[in-house]
């Protein structure tokens, strides 16, 4: 049988106390000082301020992709085809809008514009209003205010009338 001895108890509760007391004692500085304090003084200085460094990157305008780039023009956008007064309200409404917006683009004099296909490539259209012999040009095709233009498609793959009556091919590829 052991018997309980107080005085050891007590001895070893001190010790305990005495060792977490140096341990906090120890640490106060580093507890206390600031994290610019507990780095080293060379590590990520921050920049000189004289002005020099910009507050965010700049802005580089970077050229289009060429494969999505249909159509290019020197003319304004507002004469590239047929104004479609109810597409437009149908596209401010998201009934008929792009489904990937400025996948395919039309660049007119410094306006670039949405471009959806009217067989139905990059086009939302769930009530079925388009003509598949058209290409619809969308300018703020991403807001209220969007505006819808369309334009007869020269493919003759899509429309044979606009372009050759006849293929030398049946498959409507022009050989060269």
């Amino acid at each position: 049988m052991s018997e309980f001895e107080p005085r050891r108890a007590a001895t070893v509760s001190f010790r305990c106390g005495a060792v977490a007391l140096l341990v906090l004692l120890a640490a106060a500085p580093a507890l206390a000082a600031s994290a610019l304090d507990r780095t080293q003084s060379d590590h990520m200085a921050p920049p000189p301020p004289d002005g020099n460094l910009p507050i965010a990157p700049p802005i580089v305008q970077y050229a289009l992709p060429p494969q999505w780039m249909t159509i290019r023009s020197k003319e304004d956008w507002r004469k590239a085809g047929k104004f479609e007064k109810e597409l437009s309200k149908d596209c401010a409404a998201l009934r008929f809008n792009e489904i990937s917006p400025l996948r395919f683009r039309a660049y007119f004099k410094g306006e670039v514009m949405g471009v959806a296909f009217g067989h139905g490539l990059n086009l939302r259209d769930p009530g079925k209003k388009a003509d598949r012999k058209k290409i619809y040009l969308f300018h703020n095709g991403d807001s209220t205010g969007c505006t819808v233009q369309s334009m007869d498609n020269q493919d003759p793959r899509v429309n044979p009338a606009a372009g050759q009556a006849t293929t030398p091919t049946g498959s409507g590829f022009k050989k060269y």
